[in-house]
């Protein structure tokens, strides 16, 4: 999962897409068979905490907790 998320967070514009929170106009709330948002939501938080954040570290706590709760 780490090396999933570094590569993710150094692609610039997916990146930016994230932080500025462009993606919020492009979730379907309806999909039953997706997380109607959360990991979007988590992962814009993981990285606004990584590129705006004060902390030297962060943990993906919430990322990982919303994609195992929809692999069960």
């Amino acid at each position: 999962m780490n090396s999933v998320i570094q590569c993710l967070s150094n692609t610039e514009p997916l990146a930016k897409f994230f932080i500025f929170g462009c993606y919020q106009d492009h979730i379907n709330q309806r999909n039953q068979l997706g997380t109607r948002g959360r990991l979007a939501s988590a992962f814009s938080e993981l990285l606004t905490e990584m590129y705006v954040g004060d902390n030297s570290y962060v943990a993906p706590w919430d990322v990982k907790n919303v994609i195992a709760r929809r692999a069960i």
